[in-house]
């Protein structure tokens, strides 16, 4: 039988060859009724707590491995907010996330840089509650893109470096997180995968 290659070496990350209890990890001490895991699907229940205070918002991640990767999932909201987010800490974070507003939803992209927080783009979905989020990194940045049915769309771009601990301070690294944010919220993520080339 050959073994898999020790996870320091993969360049391929799913929700089918993680761990849950050992790659994945959580911001300090987390509700775990807002959690559902399963091998293929994570069903997130969000709360008022969100990822710009030090708390424990919905979120769970994986490290940030190298610059150059392609990270991806499948997203479907109820209601409330849920995305990707790639977060340093919590003044120093980009998300890409679907959000409903009264009018229906919206994909949007946002930028948290110190006490600047800003919606960059954001684009109208009607009743639509699904989208897969694509976000691109290499060295000097990240692109925030959302695929429909016949095409991807580039919603911005922004630089690596203001999540950066030269910047940002702090020594842990990036993280990779999926999560949920709004009283009530619910989401379910299908098709993760985070491609390092």
């Amino acid at each position: 039988m050959i073994s898999p290659p020790p996870l320091k070496d993969k360049k391929n990350y799913t929700f089918e060859n993680t761990d849950w209890n050992l790659d994945w990890c959580y911001l300090r001490h987390p509700n775990t009724e807002h959690y559902q895991l399963e091998s293929d699907k994570l069903t997130l229940t969000g709360s008022d707590v969100t990822l710009d205070v030090p708390a424990s918002p919905t979120f769970i991640g994986l490290r940030q491995k190298d610059f150059n990767a392609t990270i991806s999932a499948d997203v479907s909201l109820t209601s409330g907010e849920a995305g990707i987010t790639i977060y340093m800490d919590e003044n120093h974070h980009y998300e890409m996330a679907i959000r409903q507003e009264q009018d229906g939803y919206k994909v949007i992209e946002r930028l948290n840089i110190g006490d600047i927080k800003s919606t960059e783009h954001e684009v109208n979905m009607g009743n639509k509650q699904h989208a897969t989020l694509v976000i691109r990194s290499n060295q000097e940045r990240y692109s925030f893109l959302f695929q429909t049915d016949s095409e991807e769309i580039l919603l911005g771009t922004a630089q690596t470096r203001y999540l950066s601990s030269e910047v940002a301070g702090g020594f842990t690294g990036v993280l990779i997180g999926l999560y949920a944010s709004g009283q009530d919220a619910s989401a379910e993520f299908t098709n993760f995968k985070c491609d390092y080339h």
